[in-house]
């Protein structure tokens, strides 16, 4: 990467930056303005952390293509953070066994395919059109296992999901929706990320858990750490951090929780809109 990384103290000393429709549009592509804007954020000497609910081996190629330092990657929605060199897992938050046994009896009552995220993989018991549909959108392939409770071992319920997904039909999650919530609140962290998905993690586990953690790690304060998010799940995010830039076409949790919304355009350029108001702010 060119340019010279500044010797002196960045305003943001880290910013965390979601994928989807915020690093990359609908094609999934980095579009040159925002590597390059990135770029500049890492030449003034500020950490730049992927966020996301990936998987940290499907974040990695995104890494790769920006050309960013080693550093945290920031995974399954804030349930893993690993460094993307050695792969050394810095914060890791597993749904209980007895949860995670809930709320996959719940989607299958509710005819809903379920996937776990474990660090082997995201594995499913069920081949779907929405199955197909993330498999197509990730470019991640599934596990397909004949039963998600049951561990290699012969025992029940594995002890290592760092995240379960619901997905279905986008008008059947939305009539899911309130009575997942009524169930699993208390115990977990249920959010809407997509219309076809509904995910849960370990109690208080979102990206701002995670990125606090990371923040923590590296020296920052909250008020040194600047984000950029979209979506429902990047809203706690927007909040936690020092400044909180939500792009335009956000969700409007995101858009709530955030302290500046980026200029108009482009979707796949609202990134690099979104770093040059921040940089460019006295």
């Amino acid at each position: 990467m060119a340019g010279i990384v500044s010797a002196r103290r960045p305003r943001f000393a880290v910013a965390a930056v979601d994928i989807d429709d915020t690093l990359v549009g609908p094609d999934g592509v980095i579009s040159s303005e925002n590597a390059s804007a990135l770029a500049r954020l890492v030449d003034v000497g500020t950490l730049v952390v992927l966020a996301s609910g990936r998987s940290h081996a499907n974040m990695l190629p995104f890494h790769r293509a920006l050309g960013l330092p080693h550093g945290p990657i920031i995974s399954s929605q804030g349930a893993v953070v690993q460094e993307s060199d050695t792969g050394a897992v810095r914060f890791a938050r597993a749904l209980p066994p007895a949860d995670v046994a809930a709320v996959t009896h719940h989607g299958r009552e509710l005819g809903f395919a379920v996937q776990f995220y474990r660090p082997s993989g995201i594995h499913t018991e069920t081949r779907t059109h929405w199955t197909e549909y993330d498999q197509r959108r990730n470019a991640e392939p599934h596990r397909h296992v004949r039963d998600l409770l049951a561990t290699g071992d012969g025992s029940t319920v594995p002890d290592d999901v760092m995240k379960v997904i619901w997905l279905g039909e986008p008008d059947a999650i939305t009539r899911a929706v309130s009575e997942a919530h009524a169930r699993h609140d208390a115990r977990l962290t249920v959010i809407r990320t997509d219309p076809p998905y509904l995910e849960f993690s370990a109690p208080n586990v979102t990206k701002a858990t995670a990125l606090a953690a990371v923040a923590e790690a590296h020296g920052a304060s909250q008020a040194e750490v600047v984000a950029f998010g979209d979506g429902n799940n990047d809203a706690a995010m927007l909040a936690w951090a020092g400044m909180g830039v939500a792009m335009p076409h956000a969700s409007a949790a995101a858009l709530a929780a955030a302290d500046r919304v980026a200029p108009e355009g482009d979707l796949e350029t609202a990134l690099a809109r979104a770093v040059t108001m921040v940089l460019d702010e006295r």
